[in-house]
């Protein structure tokens, strides 16, 4: 049984689906885009040094619709502002949260309302916290769905050690509700 969900979003232009990091894409439908290669579809092993990947998004960025969209600090504290009225309306329990600066991964416990609606719900409040008229996301994105108390304990360390891999500080967010020591499915 779904105890709890781990969602991840991305920001627009930032994972593309031939992204040489790999993707969960199936196609690419942007024929300019496809020019660029084929899907790698998952994530690749080894991952890509930075030249490449700064070669593949430079070759990318003509064929977006619209600018690459990259998280500062400002706009991670301007997201970060705006996902508690969410949490609060849609009663959400939120076990680990990291807002970074292309993707988002929240680790939320199952509620009455489908992941989907819950990741759009965050993504419109973001939005419009972050004062844009055109969504800075992509569509859609991923859910892992936890199944068991050891699942959840591991997708929380994952999004808690995402800040510091990536060089940012830890990320404590007040709508963030630790697990308890005892969880018993939480």
């Amino acid at each position: 049984m779904i105890i709890a969900y781990h969602a991840i979003w991305t920001t627009y232009g930032t994972w593309l689906p031939n992204d040489p990091r790999g993707s969960y894409s199936k196609a690419v439908y942007n024929a300019e885009l496809a020019a660029l290669g084929e899907v790698r579809y998952g994530r690749q092993d080894p991952q890509p040094d930075r030249r490449t990947l700064r070669l593949f998004h430079v070759a990318a960025r003509p064929a977006l619709a619209r600018p690459v969209f990259r998280m500062d600090g400002a706009a991670r504290s301007a997201v970060a502002g705006a996902f508690p009225e969410v949490v609060r309306r849609l009663r959400l329990a939120v076990r680990a949260c990291a807002i970074m600066e292309d993707h988002v991964h929240v680790v939320v416990m199952r509620a009455r309302h489908r992941i989907e609606y819950i990741v759009n719900q965050l993504k419109g409040g973001a939005t419009r916290a972050l004062g844009l008229e055109r969504t800075p996301w992509t569509r859609g994105g991923w859910k892992v769905f936890l199944n068991d108390e050891e699942a959840l304990r591991a997708a929380v360390r994952y999004v808690e050690a995402n800040p510091p891999a990536a060089g940012l500080p830890p990320q404590r967010w007040d709508f963030v509700t630790p697990l308890p020591a005892g969880c018993s499915s939480c």
